[in-house]
């Protein structure tokens, strides 16, 4: 019930952001600047304030684990990607990167926009914390594997790039004060904490936006994207839950992975697109779709999760 609390909560802010782009309060360089605080400013804030915790042995082990499940998830969704999503041979090669923006988006979450919101609104604090190992490995597989499947291309300069975003400089500047055991004074802690809870409505007012902008009634007859949506949604995420009912680990880092994991396509595939001349708009429809029908879907995994969880246990 928590878990689709949060989801009524996100839908309806979702539901905001729709009827500003409709009614013309927001326009696309007022969503680029929102989304640039969402990504900037509010998450860092968010993930270096769910660093202040007090350091002890078994705290440590689980980020361990968190980084372990994190690894094995995103590579499983990987392979997954792949042999759901083959190249054809009669695929036309002119497809605009089709095949390449289905891959992704079946492969990377919107762990990020949707993830962090849900899981701080479930787990708090310390489901944060846990997803910051997620999220770390997330940002340089999608910096580097990402871009290479998108633009085709590899370097160095990808591979820094990643290192060099705002979300990882938080989980960096997070992880020193935890390992060093410095606490923040209570004005700095209660700034970031501010500017941390504005990560939710900001997150799903551009999710909002972007979906608006897409022609959703025509996105939604198109079978391919339901196909793509029930790997991202479903398929993945339900034999990730079988793949780490393998482990005997923590059910609250089990639970943060896998709902990282079942989150929605990834905004930054749209983003791609656009940087590297894809077709942008059909990433833009299975963003949408994947992102309404997550409603359904992440309550009903989290509670797959729970029921296999205490099965088995």
């Amino acid at each position: 019930m928590e878990i689709i609390s949060r989801i009524v909560i996100m839908a309806l802010l979702i539901a905001v952001g729709v009827i500003c782009q409709k009614t013309k309060i927001i326009g696309n360089e007022v969503n680029k600047g929102i989304s640039d605080i969402a990504l900037k400013v509010s998450t860092p804030a968010l993930l270096v304030s769910s660093f202040q915790q007090e350091l002890n042995a078994e705290r440590l082990q689980r980020l361990g684990y968190a980084a372990l499940l994190a690894v094995i998830a995103i590579l499983f969704a990987a392979v997954l990607g792949y042999l759901c999503i083959p190249k054809v041979r009669n695929r036309s090669k002119d497809d605009n990167g089709r095949l390449s923006i289905e891959r992704f988006s079946a492969i990377y979450s919107n762990c990020a926009f949707m993830g962090i919101p849900l899981i701080n609104g479930i787990y708090g604090d310390e489901g944060v914390f846990y997803l910051t190992a997620f999220y770390a490995l997330f940002n340089i597989a999608v910096w580097t594997h990402g871009v290479i499947m998108m633009k085709g291309e590899t370097g160095v300069r990808q591979v820094l790039k990643a290192l060099a975003s705002p979300a990882l400089i938080g989980i960096v500047i997070g992880a020193a004060l935890f390992f060093l055991q410095i606490s923040l004074p209570d004005v700095i802690k209660q700034a970031l904490d501010y500017a941390g809870s504005m990560t939710t409505p900001l997150g799903m007012l551009v999710a909002g936006v972007t979906i608006a902008q897409t022609n959703l009634p025509g996105a939604l007859k198109k079978l391919k994207i339901y196909y793509i949506s029930a790997l991202r949604l479903i398929i993945i995420p339900v034999l990730t839950i079988v793949l780490f009912l393998l482990f005997p680990f923590d059910e609250t880092v089990m639970g943060v992975t896998v709902a990282a994991a079942a989150c929605p396509a990834a905004t930054i595939c749209t983003m791609f697109a656009i940087s590297f001349n894809k077709d942008s708009l059909y990433a833009g429809e299975i963003f949408a779709v994947s992102t309404v029908l997550s409603a359904v879907s992440l309550p009903l995994i989290m509670w797959l999760f729970d029921f296999f969880n205490g099965f088995i246990r």
